[in-house]
């Protein structure tokens, strides 16, 4: 059993694994809002390529805000090697562990019910069965693990992965969409918004984003962060670990731009493209914040911010999206909205941050951490 995972089994917990995922925390559920409303208050065109930044591409391209989904997805596969090598050294069978991964994917799915997918309406006319980053999370961390689970060397994940974002570029090149034939990458034609609409029916969320067999790009995405986690847990050299990082994300960038020339980077549709491209991104931010945290040992006030939402992601997640802190902030501040009303949103944003991080912050210092 001792096979299924071939790493190292003494290491420590790198600390740049969580402030890296504390640092996609902090924009997802407070930086963004934030500085959308700062520079949305501003009568100015100078803005407008910082406030393009901070959307999501309207279809063809990317964006800053374009690798939030991506990173969340890299981080819950970064954590994976070292989340399996505990249980197996706790002596969980190969059966046991695969009922524990169908047990976190039913979870984190029934959480996207209840975070975007209507849940709480109990309305089957708003109802979304499959609508959210938290259900991505969820069909790459499945995916990921029946490889890992079911293989034993490196390579043949490796080819795993590949195979994933060839199989779905083959589907989204090949197979004819009625009405519109194959190859066609719109909005309306493209082959993944047909499968979901067949699918999903009425119960789809209506937008452009396509999920189900968008579910082969966020498994190999989720794998790409793996194999990041691995070379973290793989290799004892700091450097060596540093220069990995680096050339895989070059490798995966380049890789991903070269593709892009004959099937564009749309996060819409989770293209393999994109895969490619935001998976390069991540390795590189993985790469900078180890540097920083692993190898130069920087501790100060915003790694320690970081941390507590990385170790808490889940909880920041579901507080920022289901509790109405943006309510409970514009009830406390209702006051300033007389002496700026442009600028009243962004202080709500802000006091809307603010209240999550101090709940997140109470949770680290009393050792609260929610675990799904």
């Amino acid at each position: 059993m001792e096979e299924v995972i071939k790493i190292e089994t003494k290491s420590e917990r790198l600390a740049s694994i969580d402030i890296l995922r504390g640092f996609d925390m902090f924009f997802l559920v407070g930086a963004g809002d934030i500085l959308r409303r700062l520079f949305g208050s501003i009568n100015s065109d100078m803005v407008n390529p910082i406030m393009y930044q901070l959307e999501h591409a309207d279809w063809v391209g990317f964006t800053a805000w374009d690798i939030i989904m991506p990173l969340f997805l890299f981080t819950s596969g970064l954590s994976m090697p070292l989340s399996f090598e505990k249980q197996i050294n706790n002596g969980l069978t190969k059966s046991e562990l695969h009922i524990k991964v169908i047990k976190r994917f039913c979870k984190l799915f029934f959480l996207g019910w209840i975070v975007q997918g209507n849940l709480l309406d109990l309305d089957l006319g708003s109802f979304h069965v499959y609508s959210n980053t938290l259900q991505a999370i969820a069909a790459g961390y499945l995916i990921t693990s029946l490889v890992v689970l079911n293989t034993k060397k490196l390579s043949t994940r490796l080819l795993w992965g590949s195979g994933l974002l060839i199989l779905y570029w083959l589907l989204l090149m090949f197979v004819p969409v009625p009405g519109y034939g194959s190859g066609i990458l719109t909005p309306e034609g493209n082959l993944a918004m047909y499968v979901d609409n067949l699918l999903l029916g009425g119960f789809r969320d209506g937008t452009q984003y396509t999920w189900v067999l968008s579910s082969l790009g966020f498994g190999a995405t989720v794998l790409s962060g793996y194999y990041a986690g691995y070379i973290m847990k793989q290799y004892p050299d700091p450097k060596q670990k540093l220069m990995k990082l680096l050339l895989f994300g070059a490798a995966l960038i380049i890789a991903g731009m070269l593709l892009s020339l004959q099937m564009p980077i749309i996060k819409k549709i989770w293209s393999p493209s994109l895969v490619l491209f935001s998976s390069g991104i991540c390795f590189i931010l993985l790469a900078f914040f180890y540097w920083i945290t692993d190898m130069r040992k920087i501790d100060c006030w915003w790694t320690k911010a970081f941390r507590y939402l990385g170790l808490n992601a889940i909880a920041a997640y579901l507080l920022y999206t289901t509790m109405g802190l943006d309510l409970i902030s514009e009830h406390l501040l209702r006051g300033l909205q007389q002496y700026s009303t442009d600028l009243f949103p962004f202080f709500i944003s802000l006091g809307q941050f603010a209240i999550l991080f101090l709940i997140i912050k109470f949770m680290y210092k009393h050792k609260i951490f929610l675990k799904v």
